[in-house]
């Protein structure tokens, strides 16, 4: 174990994040921290839920009709869904890159 790894803070945090497509589970309760400053990687096969996951950290799923979203997902300690987010904002500071 990397010390300087353990001793970064958590930037994302999700806590039994689910979301579902209409009456299909895409995510279930995913819990996970992601360290400040440490690389992270998703791998899994296709359709096992990486790109999903990673559109609940800018919210762009926000923009599929039918998406029902449950659970936390906090970046810098900031609950992401509340009310008072503004999502624009959240977009400039969580870039995607697509393969």
């Amino acid at each position: 174990d990397d010390p300087a790894a353990t001793a970064a803070p958590d930037l994302i945090e999700t806590r039994a994040l689910s979301l579902h497509y209409g009456r299909s589970q895409a995510l279930k309760d995913i819990s996970l921290r992601i360290k400040e400053r440490v690389v992270t990687a998703f791998i899994g096969p296709s359709g096992c839920g990486k790109s999903t996951l990673l559109r609940c950290f800018n919210r762009m799923n926000d923009l599929i009709d039918g998406v029902r979203i449950t659970g936390e997902c906090r970046i810098g300690g900031e609950e992401i869904h509340a009310a008072n987010v503004d999502v624009i904002e959240l977009r400039k500071r969580v870039g995607m890159v697509f393969q």
